[in-house]
């Protein structure tokens, strides 16, 4: 069994250029799953750490303010082989920032059920894993999780967010999971907000094919 995937291959970007997006996406994500798990932990905290400093550069907790809150970061629970976040995460609640994980929300007048994000504090991490972090694609209602004590965050109020992605191209093209949560999100920002994506090398590809709806990505951290 390899150990590791070969630096020849890490170290540059990935020829594969498909005009369909479910071949792509398969092609990227099984490319994904085969590195090893060791490996993958190893280039999440690579991720993590680079990912942090750009946040404590761009949106340092002096230029908010001493009355002002803390900045609002978004993250997001690894899903089987995604880069995981988990030192981030652990890293901006150590600096008092606030971190908050999106959520699959639907309530009764709503057919489709939609993203929304909501804050969750150091103590009430293991709660929340429990609760909906570790049950991604489940449907919860708005009142259900504030009654819980996770209070929702808007799209507005955000600084930074962190982006999972399938695939990715030099241009800043991100290619999801299809469910277009993110492409929803993203224009929702505002303009002095930042949104970079996260993602493994053997996630980049030539070139990702994009509709009218597709919001590009400024920055993609990478390991």
């Amino acid at each position: 069994m390899r150990k590791g995937t070969p630096s020849r291959q890490r170290g540059r970007w990935y020829t594969l250029a498909m005009n369909d997006k479910s071949l792509m996406r398969a092609a990227v994500l099984e490319r994904r799953d085969a590195i090893p798990e060791e490996e993958r932990a190893r280039r999440s905290e690579k991720i993590c750490r680079d990912l942090a400093c750009l946040a404590k550069a761009f949106c340092p907790c002096e230029a908010k303010g001493a009355a002002e809150s803390p900045p609002l970061v978004a993250a997001y629970a690894a899903m089987r082989s995604e880069v995981n976040l988990d030192a981030f995460v652990r890293d901006m609640q150590t600096r008092g920032w606030t971190v908050c994980f999106p959520c699959m929300v639907r309530d009764r007048s709503q057919q489709k059920p939609r993203m929304e994000f909501f804050r969750v504090p150091p103590e009430r991490m293991s709660h929340a894993r429990r609760a909906f972090l570790s049950h991604p694609l489940c449907c919860f209602s708005s009142d259900e999780l504030d009654s819980a004590g996770y209070a929702l965050a808007e799209p507005r109020d955000l600084d930074f967010v962190a982006v999972p992605l399938v695939a990715f191209d030099r241009m800043g093209g991100r290619l999801g999971y299809g469910g277009g949560n993110y492409d929803r999100l993203l224009p929702k920002l505002r303009p002095d907000a930042l949104a970079v994506g996260v993602a493994f090398v053997e996630q980049r590809v030539r070139s990702v094919p994009r509709d009218h709806h597709d919001v590009p990505l400024s920055r993609v951290i990478s390991a």
